[in-house]
């Protein structure tokens, strides 16, 4: 072995405090950039500085307030998120052909998952990867614990979600519309569905607490002016059943427009914007900390080729948390 090679022991550690200074690079503060790489912020500290010998140049300035990087550091923080990248892309291509024609990816959809483009999303993967996928479906909730339990590889969730301990990528988003009774709902006049003057259905909350408490802070502002409560009069299980709800005339609902489209092929529904433009709602991917990087950066421009058709793939990945 020449001088100049490192043993693949030294080599797996370099890699490891590349991996730390690309999150220090970003946080510029050790305790968070701790928290993040899961290590205590002395082993941190410990690390940094083996890197900057190992490298022989200092990386970071640090005083009594602040970190900045040097421009040693900066150079490195512009090359080190290529050479992990490719180091990742080995190790899955090795893990593939290791493993040969093995087990598919496993994605679950959110509800309402074809009317919010999640198989379509999904196609393209498969199109543009060739391999194998398998499906479910599920809600924001049960989705994010499956994540974290394994049985799925990628999740589509609705933000906002309470999961600091996953990855998650805005994919795609939706406008938010009032749903009201159409025409030929039975029981109302025409003046009370001009006005919106029906009681609140609503999915249970459970199911995705975070948009749910979105819907309803747009709820409270878009009825309030009108003299109308903002809480939930009763409860559907999903939206198939909020939509024929509204449609016999006996409340209204808020819903994402594709949805409400999509429900009002076979319901007699009609839709109100809230505005132009009018509050979006998200749609988004999560997956675990572990998840090969390159796979998960595939999964992510994929779906955001056909949920944001106007960005461009790096425009994507700057959404990744």
């Amino acid at each position: 072995m020449r001088g100049d090679q490192e043993p693949l022991l030294s080599l797996s550690g370099l890699l490891r405090r590349l991996e730390y200074f690309v999150v220090v690079a970003d946080e510029l503060h050790l305790g968070r950039a701790a928290q993040r790489c899961g290590v205590s912020q002395p082993t941190l500290s410990h690390q940094l500085k083996v890197l900057e010998k190992e490298l022989g140049a200092q990386l970071l300035s640090r005083d009594s307030r602040r970190m900045s990087l040097t421009p040693p550091g900066r150079a490195l923080q512009e090359e080190a998120p290529q050479l992990l990248q490719r180091t990742y892309s080995i190790k899955a291509r090795i893990r593939e052909a290791a493993a040969g024609p093995g087990r598919p990816v496993r994605v679950a959809f959110s509800r309402s998952g074809h009317a919010l483009r999640q198989r379509e999303m999904v196609a393209e993967f498969r199109a543009r990867d060739a391999l194998p996928v398998s499906v479910e479906s599920g809600w924001s909730a049960r989705n994010i614990e499956q994540v974290r339990a394994g049985r799925v590889d990628f999740a589509f969730v609705r933000p906002p979600i309470e999961a600091d301990d996953l990855r998650m990528a805005v994919v795609g988003e939706v406008e938010l519309v009032e749903l009201l009774p159409g025409e030929g709902a039975s029981g109302r006049t025409e003046e009370d569905r001009a006005a919106g003057d029906l009681p609140l259905i609503m999915w249970p909350r459970s199911l995705a607490p975070g948009l749910h408490d979105k819907i309803l802070t747009i709820v409270g502002q878009e009825r309030s002016p009108r003299g109308l409560p903002p809480y939930v009069a009763w409860e559907e299980p999903d939206y198939i059943n909020v939509a024929a709800a509204v449609a016999s005339g006996a409340g209204m609902s808020y819903m994402d427009r594709d949805i409400a489209e999509w429900m009002s092929l076979s319901l007699d529904l009609r839709m109100r914007p809230l505005g132009a433009p009018g509050p979006r709602t998200d749609v988004a991917v999560v997956w675990r900390e572990d998840q090969d990087p390159g796979l998960a950066s595939r999964f992510v421009a994929a779906c955001c080729g056909v949920g944001q058709p106007g960005g461009t793939e790096a425009e994507c990945g700057c959404l990744v948390q």
